[in-house]
């Protein structure tokens, strides 16, 4: 069973002083039956308000073992 889901948002933020690109992490809280499709729409319309340009989008689900 899902116990927690949460959408991960990293983001390209500009680069170091030996050019390797620097990201930042925005995370969000899901319902755990929310489906791909929604996500990835969702990601795209919160990215669409950001300066910085997307570059991943990440699920992570928490799942309760032995229940």
């Amino acid at each position: 069973m899902i116990q927690r889901s949460q959408l991960r948002l990293t983001f390209e933020v500009g680069v170091t002083e030996t050019g390797k690109p620097m990201y930042k992490n925005k995370t969000y809280v899901i319902k755990p039956n929310a489906t791909e499709s929604s996500l990835v729409s969702v990601a795209q319309a919160l990215a669409s308000l950001q300066s910085a340009p997307l570059v991943h989008v990440y699920r992570t689900d928490v799942h309760v073992l032995g229940e």
